[in-house]
């Protein structure tokens, strides 16, 4: 084992090393084999053994994909294409008047990618694995040269018409989007955006869940096709097969007062872990993943402000508590809170934990389903209720908590959730009497 181990020391000292830094100083040392801007380029020709693609800027400066079909092209795509050219480096040169190519597999190349600018155009060749581990044999057109570059700059050239066409579904921006419309078979929710908060524009009043329509927005935003059935028969046949959507959403943008909407609609893949949508009818039909529609439900409750209480809390001057053990109000004095019946002071922190607690209250699921009569989960009456009023005892909004479900409670506020479900935990905010009245100091005897 001894024997063994000095071997692989030698090993590593002698071979192992010197060789991984002889390439890090190749990588180091090498040469850049182009200089160009970026921004001038036109035009790019991919060739392959199998395959051609070719793609053009347009004059708003977007790149399209041209060959084999028509369509826009992926911007970042093409962008990390012609910097992965543009950093092309050769560590050797293998011939500096290289006669015949072939002996390099330069003559039928496996990547052959042109790029053209307004005055010229910059051609890359790679061939044939070179001679030494991890390098290629490449040359620049108009270069009499063969030089050897890093193997990886091949795989990293390669590419397909799916690699480079946009996967956009819907080309939104999510921050500028304020109104967001569902239509589902059996109803349509609208939501819109005002000075900054997501409400319910239809079919009920209040306050949007303003997480649920950051994410709801942002996977529209970023709703990318995992497959394409393209303009033609095949897209004829295949829509020819879809029922009613499952949800057909439509966006708005606003921006410096102009407004722009997108549709798309979603349509079920029988037996697959994906879901149709479509645009336009000369767009193709994407096939996006089923997990996407997380952020698609019909339940109105997934869109809701989850708050049960919606009240400012310095206009409450009241509380009245009703337990199961314990009755007592609460009233805000100009020496602070106290306890009616009686003359001890309550701790402030104490109340004001308790009306951050309700203030931040939030329903943890919906019911399975609508609860007709109250009186059969304990909210008629209520088992707990929790009364908050103004200076006048003018009720401004009351938590009801009733019987136990799971780990949960079932209660309502006045917010517009109706009756839902809570975490049983906020039992623990509810203070008794006793822990609200301030210990009295311990009389002092005189000595």
């Amino acid at each position: 084992m001894a024997a063994a181990l000095f071997l692989l020391v030698v090993y590593l000292v002698v071979v192992e090393i010197p060789q991984q830094e002889k390439t890090e100083r190749a990588e180091q040392t090498a040469e850049q084999l182009f200089n160009f801007k970026s921004s001038d380029i036109e035009t790019i020709e991919l060739r392959y053994p199998a395959s051609e693609i070719e793609l053009r800027k347009s004059q708003d400066g977007k790149w399209q994909m041209t060959k084999p079909l028509k369509t826009e092209a992926d911007q970042r795509e093409v962008q990390s294409l012609i910097s992965t050219v543009g950093d092309v480096r050769f560590t050797r040169v293998v011939e500096e008047q290289a006669a015949h190519l072939s002996e390099f597999g330069l003559d039928h190349p496996h990547v052959d990618i042109t790029l053209t600018l307004p005055d010229h155009a910059e051609r890359l060749l790679l061939g044939d694995d070179g001679p030494m581990p991890g390098t290629l044999y490449a040359r620049k057109d108009g270069d009499p040269r063969v030089v050897l570059v890093q193997q990886w700059i091949k795989g990293s050239l390669t590419r397909t018409v799916f690699d480079f066409r946009t996967k956009m579904v819907l080309p939104i921006e999510h921050e500028k989007v304020d109104q967001v419309q569902l239509e589902f078979p059996k109803k349509i929710i609208r939501l819109d955006k005002q000075d900054g908060r997501w409400l319910f524009g239809n079919p009920v009043e209040g306050l949007a869940d303003e997480a649920a329509l950051t994410s709801l927005t942002l996977m529209l935003q970023n709703l990318n096709a995992t497959t394409f059935i393209d303009p033609g028969p095949d897209r004829d046949k295949t829509i020819e097969g879809f029922k009613k959507p499952i949800v057909t959403v439509t966006t708005r943008e606003s921006d410096n007062g102009a407004q722009k909407s997108k549709t798309a609609r979603f349509y079920d893949d029988p037996g697959k872990d994906s879901i149709y949508v479509t645009t336009d009818p000369d767009k193709p039909i994407y096939r996006v993943a089923k997990t996407h529609m997380d952020e698609l439900k019909p339940e109105l409750f997934h869109y809701q402000d989850k708050h049960l209480v919606s009240v400012q809390r310095d206009a409450v001057k009241g509380i009245d508590i009703h337990t199961p053990t314990e009755q007592y109000t609460l009233s805000s004095k100009d020496n602070g809170w106290m306890l009616e019946g009686e003359t001890r002071p309550v701790n402030p922190d104490r109340v004001k934990r308790l009306l951050e607690q309700i203030e931040k209250l939030k329903a943890f699921q919906a019911t399975e389903k609508p609860v007709k009569n109250p009186a059969a989960v304990g909210l008629k009456p209520a088992m707990i209720e929790i009364r908050l009023t103004d200076q006048t005892r003018k009720a401004l909004a009351t938590l009801q908590l009733g019987s136990e479900l799971k780990g949960m409670l079932y209660a309502r506020g006045n917010t517009p959730l109706g009756i839902v479900l809570v975490n049983k935990d906020f039992l623990d905010e509810i203070p008794k009497k006793s822990e609200l009245l301030k210990k009295e100091a311990p009389a002092v005897i005189p000595r």
